[in-house]
């Protein structure tokens, strides 16, 4: 298995201009590789940008910056083994690659688990460039040595949303769901590709009344509107209630919400989603057509339904909440 990971990270290494982009390590102080690779947590696609491992003083963003973040005596395993990635990869940027080496042995010694949040990241980057199967298998190996660790069986079940394994991505997310918000987002969302709109409102419910920091609540709000079009609710008039509860922004996504509200039509939406900076950034494109299908679902208009759904998958990439929804929602037109 030591192979196997070593392998791993260094071919993440070198692919890339920087280990973060392609493995999630590491991010920031409570780093949780759940919450990156694929897409946001929040359903936008987009990718979170690096963000160094730092403390109150900011981030620490250059070797000195991290050796005297690792001289500290209070760091938790966690966080000594996400500063000793991050001075990995700066080294290996340096050509300093036997220092790399040394760095990523004592990553290891730190926090044992390290191995294992790499292997589940790599697998989401298989699986987002369409190696599913390659994925779930790496995986699968990485729980025959850790069984049930928590990060490799919640990105077992984003890749089985990937394949249309509905059912058995709800069942990985199930094992994690009530102590990680991560884990309870993506089973909100494998309830709704499951048809299980109840279920999925009531995840979707606790994560906006508790204030998770795992998305945006605007986000939030839009899922809960497209269960509710599922459950035949007053989905405009309930959107209107989230948004005076829980706050409009001003930027992306709050234009899909105008939209859904009445307040905006398909077209000035999609002029939007094209043209809008913060739009582009976060595949603007993608989630509106998904958006403007549910709308099209509320008002019975099948046919314009399907078409944007269609549209969702064509702009949308694979690794998307959008297309895994859009997948789940032609099946039952």
């Amino acid at each position: 298995m030591r192979g196997l990971f070593l392998g791993v990270v260094f071919a993440a290494m070198m692919s890339a201009g920087s280990l973060t982009a392609q493995t999630g390590v590491p991010v920031d102080r409570d780093w949780d590789p759940m919450a990156r690779d694929f897409n946001r947590a929040d359903g936008s696609g987009e990718r979170r940008a690096p963000v160094p491992p730092g403390s109150s003083r900011g981030p620490a963003t250059s070797l000195p910056a991290i050796d005297r973040e690792l001289a500290r005596t209070d760091l938790s395993p966690k966080d000594r083994a996400n500063l000793l990635m991050y001075r990995a990869m700066l080294n290996l940027a340096a050509g300093n690659r036997a220092q790399t080496d040394r760095d990523i042995g004592l990553a290891l010694k730190a926090d044992p688990t390290l191995k294992y949040d790499l292997l589940a990241s790599r697998a989401r980057d298989m699986a987002a460039s369409g190696r599913t199967q390659p994925a779930i298998d790496l995986v699968e190996r990485a729980l025959r040595d850790q069984p049930g660790y928590p990060p490799l069986v919640t990105t077992r079940g984003q890749v089985r949303m990937m394949q249309g394994d509905y059912a058995q991505a709800l069942a990985d997310f199930n094992q994690n769901a009530e102590t990680n918000d991560i884990a309870r987002r993506l089973r909100a969302q494998a309830h709704y590709n499951n048809g299980n709109y109840q279920a999925a409102v009531g995840d979707l419910d606790y994560l906006l009344q508790s204030g998770s920091k795992v998305s945006e609540p605007i986000y939030l709000v839009l899922w809960r509107y497209a269960n509710n079009v599922k459950l035949r609710r007053d989905a405009r008039r309930l959107l209107e209630a989230d948004l005076r509860s829980y706050g409009e922004p001003t930027g992306w996504p709050a234009p899909i919400a105008r939209f859904l509200a009445g307040r905006m039509t398909p077209g000035e939406l999609e002029i939007v989603a094209e043209s809008d900076a913060d739009a582009k950034r976060a595949t603007g494109r993608c989630l509106a057509s998904y958006f403007i299908a549910m709308d099209s679902v509320r008002q019975g208009n099948r046919a314009r339904a399907r078409e944007q759904l269609q549209l969702t998958q064509a702009r949308c990439s694979m690794a998307h909440f959008a297309n895994w929804a859009a997948a789940a929602e032609l099946k039952r037109l």
